[in-house]
């Protein structure tokens, strides 16, 4: 027998579980953000980017933002440097860091983030014929 005692980790609710295939919701003519939760630490939420459409240049000024593919292809630009996404594929964006994202592929670009720490504020960068999304 070990002398160990298990100890609550949680007080109060347990934390939720959530499927993230609820939060799927394409729309055709621009990304389309499901907030997923927010806590005082961290914002997650889950992105669905129809074929063709590009999340606009942006910056979260207080936070780090991690990026996680959960299905479709695509690319992003962090700092002016251009990588590929697909499914699998994870990358931390640090505060201030501006950056993008595009679906390259036939399929919706399905992307899992989470920000932190909070407070969340997401500075959009305007050009010609840029759609605002937040």
């Amino acid at each position: 027998m070990s002398d160990m005692m298990e100890t609550p980790i949680y007080k109060g609710k347990p934390p939720a579980v959530h499927n993230v295939d609820d939060y799927r919701r394409g729309l055709r003519n621009r990304p389309n953000e499901s907030t997923i939760e927010v806590t005082a630490q961290h914002k997650v939420d889950l992105w669905t980017i129809m074929p063709g459409l590009t999340m606009p240049e942006h910056l979260h000024p207080g936070s780090e933002c991690v990026l996680l593919v959960i299905d479709g292809r695509g690319d992003i630009t962090i700092a002016g440097q251009t990588s590929d996404l697909k499914k699998g594929s994870l990358t931390i964006i640090p505060p201030h860091a501006h950056h993008s994202v595009r679906n390259t592929g036939p399929d919706p670009l399905v992307i899992l983030t989470t920000q932190g720490p909070g407070p969340f504020e997401t500075r959009v960068e305007e050009s010609p014929g840029s759609e605002k999304i937040y």
